[in-house]
């Protein structure tokens, strides 16, 4: 029953139906469920005995507990946890796409705060490769770590490019503030 819940997609149910689970199986089951409605630290919890005690499970269980306990690292920003976990794990292609995404995606964001602008722009510019395309949220970030980075030739392309795609006021005040200040160069 749990399982059907959880393929429904009916996560409130699935937990409802596993609150007190007394078996490796249905607490696998359980973790995904709660991991779906956000609780994260629940999931955690059974992703990791599910990945320490699931190999009787068979198949595929193991690296997928394993699977969602680096989702559940990256839904906590504990880059660091997930990526040493994902390092040592077989994922899937697929699996490792997500994770690796991610990861690139929230270590560009931190070295950004970090005001560490070459290593946000090295980030952002490996997740697009990797991925093929970069969210419109960060490439404005990398445009304005360009910026940042006095890289203003690249951020006037970044922020045109932007622009032409979808023209908003922050691309209009980034682009005329740069303008600006390139002129003054």
């Amino acid at each position: 029953q749990t399982r059907a819940l959880k393929e429904q997609g009916n996560w409130a149910g699935c937990l409802a139906a596993s609150a007190n689970p007394r078996s490796i199986e249905l607490l696998y089951e359980r973790a995904w469920c709660a991991y779906n409605l956000d609780r994260t630290g629940e999931a955690l919890a059974g992703f990791t005995l599910t990945a320490q005690s699931g190999g009787g499970l068979g198949g595929d269980v193991p690296r997928d507990a394993r699977f969602g306990m680096i989702l559940s690292y990256l839904n906590m920003n504990m880059t660091e946890d997930a990526a040493r976990l994902a390092a040592a794990t077989n994922l899937t292609q697929e699996q490792r796409m997500t994770v690796e995404s991610t990861i690139l995606d929230q270590r560009g964001v931190r070295a950004f705060h970090r005001r560490e602008y070459t290593q946000s722009i090295a980030y952002l510019n490996a997740l697009e490769q990797l991925s093929g395309n970069l969210r419109r949220d960060l490439a404005i970030l990398r445009a304005y770590a360009y910026l940042n980075n006095n890289q203003h030739q690249l951020a006037l392309d970044e922020f045109t490019r932007l622009n032409n795609e979808l023209s908003t006021e922050e691309t209009r005040t980034a682009l005329a503030s740069l303008r600006s200040t390139m002129s003054g160069l």
